[in-house]
């Protein structure tokens, strides 16, 4: 799966994030939000179905893929 962050409105202070798997579906977060770090976190919880795992992770300062 592959997992990208995108900048978005008029400042491009927000964060949208759409991932792609092997079949070539595409998922969209949705909605905005105000940091990359919320959107990670939202993308893991969305694609994982938990942040369990990344709790004692330190803060992401960029995108991921799983």
């Amino acid at each position: 799966m592959k997992v990208q962050f995108v900048p978005v409105g008029r400042e491009r202070r927000e964060w949208m994030w759409k991932a792609r798997d092997e079949s070539n579906t595409i998922t969209i977060s949705g909605q905005r939000f105000e940091s990359l770090t919320e959107a990670v976190r939202d993308a893991r919880t969305q694609i994982h179905g938990s942040t369990d795992d990344y709790e004692d992770a330190p803060d992401d300062s960029g995108p991921f893929a799983a």
